[in-house]
């Protein structure tokens, strides 16, 4: 049986990929695949002399979202694909929120402003209680495109995100500045291991474009539950899913996002987890392998 070949999809500014996804490649080749770094969008990208593809650092798809949905089925099309196209459709739409707490999931309250409506945010806010408020785009990454404002303002940054896209209006959570973000890493719908992400001094944003800095963490029970409630809902299991959870208003824990594309997993934070996704990966290999053959 000839090695499995794996692609693992990235964007041109990281073409040599981040030291986290340098580790998965050692670990695939350690285990005897042919594992390499792929600009999803890349020209000379040649798609036909892979297994499988695993979708890591392509952290521009948010400006190419159309393209990259395409590009997404059309890879899947010929090999299997993570985590699934349909799944990174779903999830690279942030209203996918608003369907996981019609099912139960407490997230971050939302108030959800479709492309074309002209509500006056003052009014929102105000009906909402909220003194102070972030809006962003329901297609983004990183914060790049969130605005913190207070009541009276942010009329203009509404505006321009709605000659794009759909908009959410969410509460400003002073937790953020004060415990950042915790988030859990599922593999293979497995807890692997969690971390604590924290901004820089005087923001509110914890990625690391920003200043943000990570640490190891442990979750509470009833961080596990909400975590894995969110979880319960996405059919198939994905290969590897980050639960993104924050302090509410009300002091209790709530889904802020739920990465299920191309998230930082953290794996140098818990080198345990580095083997686990490339055995994982790896074993999905071998099933798809079997019912093709079975088929």
């Amino acid at each position: 049986m000839s090695l499995p070949r794996i692609a693992i999809a990235t964007c041109a500014d990281y073409a040599d990929l981040k030291v986290d996804d340098k580790l998965l490649r050692e670990a695939l080749r350690a285990r005897g695949a042919e594992a390499t770094a792929v600009v999803w969008d890349g020209r000379e990208a040649d798609w036909s002399g892979f297994d499988a593809c695993l979708i890591r650092s392509t952290w521009d798809y948010h400006e190419k979202h159309p393209e990259f949905l395409t590009w997404a089925r059309r890879v899947e099309a010929a090999m299997p694909l993570w985590n699934p196209a349909a799944m990174v459709a779903w999830n690279s739409n942030k209203t996918y929120l608003r369907e996981l707490a019609e099912g139960g999931v407490r997230i971050v309250p939302t108030v959800w402003i479709e492309r074309g409506e002209q509500p006056d945010l003052s009014e929102v806010l105000a009906a909402q209680g909220w003194v102070e408020a972030v809006v962003k785009p329901v297609i983004d990454l990183g914060a790049r495109n969130l605005t913190r404002l207070r009541i009276a303002e942010g009329q203009a940054a509404l505006a321009r995100i709605l000659t794009q896209h759909d908009a959410m209006v969410q509460p400003y959570l002073p937790s953020l500045e004060e415990r950042g973000e915790l988030s859990l890493i599922y593999i293979a719908g497995q807890l692997s291991h969690a971390v604590r992400k924290r901004p820089a001094p005087g923001d509110f944003r914890v990625q690391s474009i920003w200043g943000g800095s990570v640490e190891p963490a442990e979750p509470t029970p009833e961080h596990v539950e909400l975590a894995e409630g969110a979880l319960v809902q996405v059919a198939p299991t994905p290969l590897y899913a980050r639960v993104d959870l924050v302090s509410g208003l009300d002091g209790r824990p709530c889904l802020i996002e739920l990465e299920l594309i191309e998230p930082n997993l953290y794996l140098s934070t818990h080198p345990p987890a580095i083997d686990a996704l490339a055995d994982a990966a790896l074993l999905r290999i071998d099933v798809d392998a079997d019912r093709d053959v079975l088929e």
